[in-house]
């Protein structure tokens, strides 16, 4: 809140938000393109340069994982996971800042837990025994649901940065 509450009084509080609007925004649409298409979720390894690195990062972690499934090292899988890049997860650690409370950005990101931890385990324990077809509808609706999130942070971007852009 104190973070939050001084940049209000800079000048520039309103550009900052507008350009991490339309660069969140523009990535969760890049996103949910990428699903529609049926291809994979797109995340930093996307990005022009970044896939040599994501690749060794990624080569390296999941070359350990074995090993830190068993006994109480899962816990620290499991933290490990909360820093991991995530379409979904940046911009929610983004609208939480901006909600300007700290009680009201841990209520955004403790909803956002609540919904995610029974889906992700429904997915992950089903996911095999859906149909192929199956699946590409589920990425389709899910590139939808992508494409619906990125609107709202482009145009809530857009309208900061003075363009006239209708609500969403």
């Amino acid at each position: 809140a104190l973070v939050y509450d001084a940049a209000a009084l800079v000048a520039v509080a309103d550009a900052v938000r507008a350009v991490a609007g339309v660069l969140v925004g523009s990535f969760i649409l890049v996103t949910g393109v990428r699903y529609l298409l049926g291809g994979a979720a797109g995340g930093l390894e996307s990005l022009p340069g970044a896939s040599g690195l994501f690749d060794r990062v990624s080569g390296a972690l999941l070359a350990r994982v074995d090993t830190m499934v068993r006994g109480p090292r899962i816990l620290a899988l499991g933290a490990v996971h909360a820093v991991l890049p995530c379409p979904l997860l940046f911009p929610a650690y983004l609208y939480a800042f901006a909600r300007g409370s700290p009680v009201e950005g841990a209520i955004a990101l403790g909803v956002l837990g609540l919904g995610t931890v029974p889906t992700l385990f429904a997915l992950g324990t089903f996911w095999t025994e859906i149909s192929a077809r199956t699946r590409a509808r589920v990425q389709r609706g899910l590139g939808m649901a992508f494409l619906v999130l990125g609107l709202v942070a482009l145009t809530h971007g857009l309208r900061l940065a003075g363009l006239p852009v209708p609500k969403i």
